[in-house]
């Protein structure tokens, strides 16, 4: 755990306000989702759809769906590493906000750096109004953790690409993430911070992500996202 000093320099934000949350439950926003069917990427969509977003997932052949089984929700078919797809994908429909929580699975190739410049690209074509993209601590061109050089590397050229495509974008950077079944605590937090490791169940980061979506108070922000109830450190 972080010490009390090393806590002080945090910086934590209050995001989001009964009557905007509200609000957002009451729209009927059209979103997409990029990697929905992964881990991660179908605790959002489930998040969204709680929310009574239209919600439409951009999917493989080969994504195994049965994470989101009766949801009301509707599929695009298409590979982000294959430009056709996506720019077929953002001709068919226009859509409010774009979230992609991409990731590489297996032996497959990494679609972060390829995939996330597609689909920013189309995004902006498409008149997109936000872009939500889930990235890693330590993204960039010169990662610290060297263990995953290439990923995070990868992911720091969907992030430029992004940041300077002229999209209202948001990038939620996560560090250690539990992949089980865990529970939402409902204490995670998004803060500036980017010197802090912290530990995040899906599903809380699904909800900070799914209020996050058209919210001003999240546009052009990067932030980490932590949750000092189960493990925060500092780098």
């Amino acid at each position: 755990m972080v010490k009390k000093r090393s806590l002080t320099g945090l910086i934590f934000f209050v995001l989001f306000l009964f009557p905007q949350l509200i609000s957002f439950a009451q729209t009927n926003d059209s979103i997409l989702v990029v990697g929905g069917t992964g881990r991660i990427g179908s605790e959002i969509v489930k998040a969204l759809e709680q929310r009574g977003k239209n919600v439409r997932v951009f999917a493989r052949t080969s994504s195994d769906r049965k994470r989101l089984q009766g949801l009301d929700i509707s599929y695009v078919i298409g590979n982000v590493l294959t430009e056709n797809d996506v720019a077929h994908t953002f001709e068919q429909q226009k859509y409010d906000a774009v979230i992609s929580s991409l990731a590489k699975v297996g032996q497959e190739p990494n679609p972060h750096a390829v995939g996330g410049q597609h689909l920013t690209k189309w995004a902006k074509k498409n008149g997109v109004k936000h872009f939500i993209l889930i990235s890693s601590l330590g993204a960039g061109p010169n990662p610290v953790h060297t263990k995953y050089k290439e990923i995070l590397q990868a992911k720091g050229v969907a992030e430029a690409a992004l940041t300077s495509s002229g999209i209202d974008y948001t990038i939620i950077r996560t560090g250690i993430i539990l992949y089980g079944e865990e529970p939402a605590t409902g204490k995670a937090q998004l803060i500036l911070d980017q010197n802090v490791l912290g530990t995040i169940t899906r599903k809380d980061l699904a909800q900070l992500t799914a209020e996050c979506v058209l919210n001003n108070q999240c546009i052009n922000q990067i932030y980490n996202a932590v949750d000092c109830s189960l493990r925060c450190q500092a780098q």
